[in-house]
């Protein structure tokens, strides 16, 4: 048997790790461009974008109370995507746990997840900027406006409803009515004739 050489397990090690980085390159590069081909869980932030064209405005200079009422309404449409995002986790993980719900749209979510924690970071920092410590009072106010938002929504639709339930019950009421009727008129026609007279 001939000698090895000492330089051939360095050889055989530098070629393994060659491979090895390659393989996690190239997989990593087709892992970002799947997730950068994902379509986003939220639709366009108008509010965002609102509040970053007033800030970019230079002639005339947005005052600074326009420019906290913008960043409030960004805010209140951050904690109202979170609370979106919060809602749905639970039912969504079930979902996928179980196979009903595809790898993409799983992906997606996480995404959309770590997209609204950039854009809390971010817009607690322009809170900061515009008044120090005014972050954490931001979006306890921003989650007051959304929950109003809600109340006064669910408000809105109560008149329906209850227009909805009164034909329910008018049509329920009807109903009954006449079945008792119904059977008040089997009951009297089924008794004798002589105590029918008394």
């Amino acid at each position: 048997m001939g000698k090895v050489s000492l330089y051939a397990p360095i050889a055989y090690l530098g070629l393994l790790l060659t491979c090895l980085v390659l393989f996690s390159t190239v997989y990593r590069r087709r892992k970002v461009q799947r997730l950068i081909g994902l379509k986003p869980w939220f639709g366009e932030h108008t509010e965002r974008e609102i509040y970053l064209s007033l800030k970019a405005q230079n002639a005339p200079r947005v005052p600074d109370k326009m420019l906290k009422a913008a960043l409030m309404t960004r805010a209140a449409e951050d904690v109202r995507r979170i609370m979106t995002l919060q809602e749905s986790k639970p039912a969504l993980m079930e979902l996928h746990q179980r196979g009903a719900v595809g790898d993409e749209l799983w992906a997606r979510f996480l995404a959309a997840e770590k997209v609204m924690d950039a854009e809390v970071m971010e817009c607690a920092a322009e809170a900061n900027a515009l008044k120090a410590g005014w972050a954490q009072q931001l979006f306890q106010n921003a989650a007051e406006m959304v929950h109003n938002y809600r109340l006064r929504e669910r408000l809105a639709k109560v008149p329906a409803e209850q227009a909805q339930a009164k034909e329910r019950w008018a049509a329920e009421s009807a109903r009954a009515e006449a079945e008792l009727e119904k059977t008040v008129a089997a009951e009297g026609a089924a008794e004798p004739k002589g105590k029918r007279r008394r």
